[in-house]
């Protein structure tokens, strides 16, 4: 027999491993049907050489015997193009879907509309003015009126700190301008380790693409974190490769600039969140420089990214704190104006202070004798209820204007979070398509394995009963 006696019994052994082999691979894909980030991998199966190699001397056959099948290498089933599309997508959801708890926060300081909420209270305080024109020397009419915007003064400022909390929560800056703390700080240090751990798996795989071996776990880890990344701001991988090969070097940009290079040795780790010219920057002590401009990002308009997403819902918190302390100094100045008219005998204060100073309050004189308040001016006071004294708003109207932009500001980004959330899930459903595990595909396999495994078994016998033949019984 062409190949020698034992040419069957190996090619049968051969089947065995390929369909063990086989079978093992579609366990791991089975085991790992929901594991996030894993990608589905398959045995490609090829035929070994066969027997013989042509030569002068080969012995005249019908032609090659084949001599089995082999595992050739583990493929994993992957389309680059698509895990590009999913990066995108999760930097652009990511812009949205931190705003949201952010403005959400934010909204909820307003409690409006309500019936003892900022809106009714400025009411309030105008009103008691007229009632106090009617009544103008009346000691319990006074009292009314310095209570009431006590009452306003307070909830200004109540509402003013948690807009503030809310902005030190997201960053938190010191005098000399230093980065403290917040979500931006606590993001950018998640960058650090994410690049870290990047770099540690670039290192591991290139080892085993040394060795001549297939790393598909540690690639699909490499990809989540790559996707993890993403989130933060753009993100762009090119692979390196090796005659036209993947030797498992990475080449890694963030918002644009080089942060990771394995074949150059580099990876900035070590960013840090800081001020420049009143922009916020993310700069590496390694680089020796800048590495992206935050603030620049956002006036360019490149809405990708949840630190840009941060430092947007960060301006939209110091825009309606300034707003709300305009109205507060509006307020005071308009009052203690006419107040300042009164007879020598009266307070020339009403309010004093300001939000942002943390000290907006009822000049205490009024409050411990509110007989010093001079009703005879309550009728100038009572009219700037309808004055345009902010633009061409009330007071009225113009809290409603900040209580109406937080508002729009909260469903603009859930809105936007829950569209680009939408398209995130379609493109990554197609990517999973691909690369995601089918249980009933899988199954199949393991079927169609398990019965290869069953036939080699079965070939190995009947050869087995052929030597026996041979070498027991011919002759007998």
């Amino acid at each position: 027999m062409a190949g020698g006696t034992w040419l069957g019994l190996e090619t049968a052994r051969r089947g065995l491993n390929t369909h063990r082999y086989a079978l093992d691979i579609t366990g791991q894909n089975l085991a790992n049907a929901s594991t996030i980030g894993y990608t589905r991998q398959e045995a490609i199966i090829r035929a070994t050489d066969p027997y013989t190699v042509p030569s002068m001397n080969s012995s005249c056959t019908p032609g090659q015997f084949g001599t089995g099948s082999m595992v050739d290498y583990i493929r994993r089933v992957k389309d680059e193009y698509m895990d590009n599309n999913v990066r995108r997508s999760t930097s652009d959801n990511g812009y949205w879907a931190d705003q949201v708890s952010v403005m959400q926060r934010a909204e909820a300081c307003f409690a409006e509309p309500a019936a003892k909420g900022i809106s009714q209270k400025i009411v309030d305080f105008f009103k008691s003015w007229m009632d106090l024109q009617n009544n103008s020397g009346d000691l319990g009419v006074k009292s009314t009126v310095v209570e009431i915007g006590s009452n306003l003064a307070t909830l200004l400022g109540t509402v003013y700190k948690q807009l503030n909390s809310i902005e030190k929560s997201v960053l938190e800056v010191d005098s000399s301008g230093e980065v403290q703390g917040g979500m931006m700080q606590d993001q950018v240090n998640q960058v650090n380790d994410i690049l870290t751990q990047i770099n540690d798996l670039t290192n591991a795989i290139k080892k085993v693409y040394d060795v001549g071996q297939q790393p598909n776990d540690l690639l699909d880890r490499r990809d989540l974190l790559l996707e993890e990344l993403s989130h933060y701001g753009p993100v762009h991988v090119t692979d390196g490769n090796t005659n036209g090969k993947p030797n498992g070097e990475l080449e890694v940009t963030f918002f644009g600039t080089k942060v990771l290079d394995s074949s150059a040795d580099l990876c900035f780790n070590d960013m840090k969140l800081g001020l420049d010219a009143g922009n916020f920057v993310i700069g590496s002590a390694k680089s020796g420089g800048e590495i992206v401009n935050l603030s620049t990002k956002l006036a360019d308009q490149e809405f990708s990214g949840s630190l840009v997403g941060l430092v947007n819902a960060r301006q939209e918190l110091i825009a309606e704190q300034d707003k709300l302390n305009e109205l507060a100094i509006a307020l005071k100045d308009e009052v203690n104006t006419i107040l300042d008219s009164s007879g020598d005998d009266f307070e020339k204060i009403f309010f004093s202070g300001s939000l942002a100073d943390g000290d907006f309050v009822v000049n205490p004189d009024l409050l411990n004798d509110p007989n010093k308040l001079d009703g005879a001016v309550a009728d100038k006071v009572s009219k700037l209820r309808d004055k345009d004294v902010l633009g061409e708003s009330t007071f009225s109207e113009y809290y409603s204007y900040i209580v109406t932009d937080v508002g729009n500001a909260a469903a603009n980004a859930n809105s936007m979070a829950a569209n680009q959330a939408a398209i995130k899930q379609q493109i990554t459903s197609l990517r999973d398509s691909v690369s995601g595990v089918s249980i009933d595909e899988e199954l199949t396999k393991m079927m169609q394995f398990q019965y290869g495994w069953q036939a080699s078994s079965r070939m190995i016998t009947v050869v087995d009963q052929l030597i026996d033949t041979v070498i027991n019984r011919m002759g007998v």
